[in-house]
């Protein structure tokens, strides 16, 4: 504090200094005059005090007043202080006004948001979940060119890019479930725009499967005593010898439309091979068709039969058509104790079967020409159909075994009631035989007996 003292020209009262404007105040709120040191009264160059301090005098009014000649300055508070003083009222408005303004304001550049950053799919009906969305917006300013990228092939996004300015874009996010076992999948989707600082930004995706669309078609046909494995290898063997069943898979082979797989076992061979107990049975018949047909391209499954009431079940194949949906089939070779011709000779049959599952019914096997698959209405009106030709055919061979007796016996006489009769049976027996080609040609020329009754099913992709 100054040694001087200098009193308000208007009020009387002490005055105070303030070093940081060089200027000096009253301290009335009242009076509130402000004096600068060029104001104050003038008087001579004054002789230096003990203090360090100009010596002072008394004005008229009773003031201490410096020298008139000079204007009298506090020591230590110069221009540098001023300076000082000054810079930091400046920085402190403008801190004032930073705060006062809004973020957005200063930053200029672009700043990408994404929500949710989590995002969970589920298939508990085997149909395909549902599409799932994420928004994305710009929270600064210019355009924002973006892209999305998955790392997993099931997940996919629409749009998969393009240009922001302030408003927001919606993308869909779709799950693709094909060819995916029941489980639990795990996926990252990258959104990254160019330019901006945080980005990229990261979606973690969840899928549940819950049940898969064969695997639902599975249950549809056959009842809920299925289990559907994927990627193992049944615990089976092919026979007394004790060698392991061994499915080898393409995994380029995809489904095709039943078209193309008839095309498929026409040309393959494994029906060919004579059914040999012991040495070569059903389960390597299975395992020779999904093998051949997994190298032509042809995703196949290696089934297994537990049939009711027997130790010994039964294998065959599975494949999912593009059009007809799960199609089972039998390929197991000449096997003399399941086929049954209507006239006993089994030289027509085909061992290319279609195969007829559903759980607590009778597994029922029909020629590949034959066949319309896959629902077990189709195989009971088939069956149906083979106990009507069969009937029909019994009653033909009744009527024409009567009809010989009259046409070998004794000379028949015209107009007798044996002549009668027999032009009569002649008449009835061309018209019957005329409907049996017609029925056998729509059955074909064997029809297969039942192995026994489904209990429970394995399919093994």
């Amino acid at each position: 504090m100054s040694d001087h003292t200098f009193h308000c020209p208007r009020c009387g009262k002490k005055l105070n200094y303030d070093f940081g404007m060089g200027f000096w105040w009253c301290p009335d709120p009242d009076c509130g005059t402000v004096v600068q040191n060029a104001q104050l009264p003038g008087r001579r160059p004054a002789v230096e005090s003990r203090s360090g301090y100009p010596a002072a005098s008394l004005s008229a009014s009773g003031s201490s007043v410096a020298d008139e000649d000079e204007e009298w300055q506090p020591r230590g508070r110069g221009t540098g202080w001023r300076i000082a003083a000054g810079l930091v009222a400046v920085l402190t408005a403008v801190a004032v006004l930073m705060m006062g303004l809004s973020p957005l304001n200063l930053f200029r550049g672009v700043v990408l948001s994404v929500s949710p950053s989590d995002v969970t799919f589920v298939d508990d009906l085997g149909t395909g979940p549902m599409p799932q969305a994420i928004a994305l917006q710009n929270d600064g300013k210019g355009e924002m060119h973006w892209q999305v990228t998955s790392d997993v092939s099931w997940l996919s996004t629409e749009p998969s890019g393009g240009v922001l300015d302030d408003d927001l874009q919606v993308l869909t996010l779709r799950a693709d479930v094909a060819g995916l076992a029941v489980g639990e999948y795990e996926g990252l989707c990258t959104v990254a725009a160019e330019d901006c600082r945080n980005s990229p930004q990261i979606v973690r995706v969840l899928l549940r499967v819950e049940q898969t669309p064969e695997t639902r078609a599975i249950h549809s046909l056959v009842g809920d005593g299925v289990e559907v494995f994927y990627g193992e290898q049944p615990p089976y063997v092919e026979g007394p010898s004790g060698d392991e069943i061994y499915l080898v898979n393409n995994d380029m082979a995809d489904d095709v439309s039943w078209n193309a797989l008839v095309a498929f076992l026409l040309e393959d061979d494994t029906d060919g091979c004579p059914y040999l107990q012991g040495e070569l049975m059903c389960g390597t018949f299975a395992e020779m068709l999904h093998n051949n047909a997994e190298a032509a391209g042809i995703r196949a499954a290696w089934v297994s039969i537990d049939m009711l009431g027997q130790e010994i079940g039964h294998a065959l194949n599975a494949f999912l058509t593009t059009d007809r949906g799960v199609v089972f089939i039998d390929c197991t070779g000449k096997d003399a104790v399941l086929a049954v011709g209507a006239d006993d000779n089994l030289e027509g049959c085909d061992y290319d079967k279609v195969a007829f599952v559903k759980e607590g019914r009778e597994y029922g096997l029909v020629s590949l020409e034959y066949a319309e698959p896959p629902g077990y209405p189709f195989y009971e009106q088939y069956t149906e159909a083979w106990s009507e030709y069969l009937a029909d055919l019994d009653e033909f061979n009744a009527l024409a075994d009567e009809y010989n007796a009259l046409a070998n016996g004794p000379q028949l006489i015209a107009g007798s009631p044996e002549a009668r009769r027999a032009k009569t049976l002649f008449s009835e027996l061309q018209r019957r035989r005329v409907a049996l080609e017609m029925k056998s040609e729509l059955l074909g020329p064997c029809r297969w007996e039942s192995v026994g009754v489904v209990e429970q099913v394995e399919l093994y992709w």
